[in-house]
């Protein structure tokens, strides 16, 4: 009997370092893609709005742009790809016209970290610039732009940047 219990002793201290070894693994990858969506915070410098208007041809239409940017090769953007949806749908009911760039198709750095997007209202002024959310899922339920274009509907532009937010992000291109 005693030879039996050492045995299942073994069997599940095997089982329980394998079960930390696994999870341990799934927590240092999901972490080491957590990062900030601008560090050097290049969105805060005086030319940056124009020239990002310059790069991506924006010309000024009298509807208020969205323009997410995203990597096809990068898996924090494939987990973004359901939000981008609902943003597109939430732009498509207030009358923002909405463009999806792909930075790994581009030879230019529009934002420092993908996924991310940028609001420009109808008259050309900026409303939103910075990720498409936060956290390690970078979900619908971290969004920021929801929440701005509410705002630009009612009448009211936040001029909203955010640098410093942590989430799943891809570098820019």
């Amino acid at each position: 009997m005693q030879n039996s219990s050492k045995k299942n002793l073994k069997l599940y201290t095997i089982i329980f370092i394998w079960f930390i070894s696994v999870v341990t693994g799934l927590v240092y990858f999901q972490l080491s893609s957590i990062r900030t969506f601008d560090p050097q915070q290049k969105m805060l410098e005086n030319d940056w709005f124009e020239d990002f208007k310059t790069l991506t041809h924006w010309q000024n239409p009298s509807d208020a742009t969205l323009t997410i940017v995203i990597d096809s090769e990068c898996g924090c953007s494939k987990r973004s790809a359901e939000h981008v949806k609902q943003l597109a749908s939430l732009a498509d009911t207030y009358d923002v016209k909405v463009t999806v760039l792909d930075a790994a198709k581009m030879s230019k750095e529009l934002l420092p970290n993908v996924p991310g997007a940028v609001l420009i209202d109808s008259v050309g002024s900026l409303a939103y610039a910075g990720p498409l959310s936060e956290g390690i899922a970078c979900s619908s339920s971290s969004g920021f732009i929801e929440l701005v274009m509410n705002n630009l509907q009612s009448g009211f532009n936040s001029n909203l940047t955010v640098t410093q937010a942590q989430g799943c992000y891809c570098r820019g291109s």
